[in-house]
């Protein structure tokens, strides 16, 4: 048996459904879970699937979802979850001979067999966010990816050995101390950690292949193309996966957000616009209206949160940062991408 996971809340039910439909298409022999963050309601019922099986985290700890819940956003209590759900389905399965975890926002164009082979000769396998120097000015910048990890933890694979569960207990650790997402302070949540794991961890494999997370940060390196109407990378690599991360169905035009990032290369591309127009009518046509603006029972804001803190301190330092969310949480998005696009531009030429 061969294990594949998710997390969803229900708001990410049809991205982490059209990730199950195509995973299973390209790869029939692997069990496919999605974790729910939130409770299991009607909603559900729409996405039940005979080789799908929604499991409510609550029913596993509901206790640490409540704590989480008052420390971190709805993200990074996902994040946080990777470790801890990766140390459940080996204990839960432990004679799987594969397990791989996916964001629910991932779509599948091949199957893993890659991967798995290469997986014989390694314990855990990573995706680097890119293999070729960026050389533009465009966002992501590599000094972005610096601070948020070398890897992108969208996908994981890993077998069943002491050093997988050592990798992931110690992964779990970090990630329950210092899980929240701030890159001033060097803080991206889980996958900043997984930078250290060759060094730490032996028989850690590295796949470079462009046909495995293709995605807006490394589409500097990578173009789709199609081959007898198969999806190619740079004409010689099948496409296994795209990573829509921040995709807007709605808008299918843009690869990514283009509010927080420059970098889309989607216009002279007609075969990744075939794709992301495909993906996105796949996500409109399963209930994507009604659930993307169902708000999860965990959903705090940041002032929340900050207040909740304040409250159990009497602490300057505490007082401080609640200030400083609120007022942040008050300025426009648009001016927040400005002020971030400047200070790259200081950082850069102010000697």
């Amino acid at each position: 048996m061969k294990i594949a996971f998710t997390i969803a809340t229900i708001s990410y039910l049809p991205r982490a459904f059209v990730l199950a439909s195509g995973f299973l298409k390209y790869n029939p022999d692997y069990k496919f879970l999605v974790f729910l963050l939130d409770p299991y309601d009607e909603h559900v019922n729409a996405f039940l699937h005979e080789r799908v099986t929604c499991i409510p985290i609550a029913d596993i700890d509901n206790n640490l979802l409540n704590t989480l819940s008052g420390k971190l956003s709805v993200s990074e209590i996902s994040f946080t979850l990777k470790s801890i759900l990766s140390l459940h389905v080996i204990q839960k399965y432990p004679e799987t001979a594969c397990y791989i975890y996916l964001d629910a926002d991932i779509a599948f164009y091949q199957s893993l067999f890659y991967a798995e082979t290469l997986l014989r000769e390694n314990d855990f396998l990573l995706t680097p966010h890119f293999t070729h120097p960026i050389k533009d000015d465009h966002i992501p910048t590599e000094l972005d990816i610096l601070r948020t990890g070398l890897y992108n933890m969208g996908f994981a694979a890993f077998k069943n050995t002491e050093n997988v569960k050592n990798l992931l207990q110690w992964w779990k650790e970090r990630v329950m101390l210092f899980g929240k997402e701030n890159h001033d302070l060097g803080l991206s949540a889980d996958q900043m950690w997984m930078s250290l794991t060759p060094l730490l961890f032996k028989n850690i494999g590295i796949i470079r292949n462009p046909g495995y997370n293709f995605a807006y940060w490394n589409i500097h390196e990578r173009s789709i193309s199609f081959k007898n109407e198969i999806p190619m990378v740079n004409e010689s690599y099948p496409l296994v996966f795209v990573h829509f991360a921040d995709f807007d169905p709605e808008k299918p035009e843009n690869f990514t957000n283009p509010k927080h990032f420059s970098r889309q290369k989607i216009t002279g591309n007609n075969a990744l616009k075939q794709i992301c127009r495909d993906y996105a009518t796949e996500l409109l046509n399963n209930n994507y209206h009604v659930c993307s603006h169902i708000r999860s029972r965990y959903a705090t804001s940041s002032r929340w949160r900050a207040w909740r803190q304040l409250k159990k301190s009497t602490s300057l330092r505490d007082f401080i940062k609640f200030l400083s969310v609120f007022l942040f949480n008050l300025i426009p998005t648009v001016i927040k991408t400005y002020l971030r696009k400047f200070s790259l531009f200081i950082l850069r030429n102010v000697k």
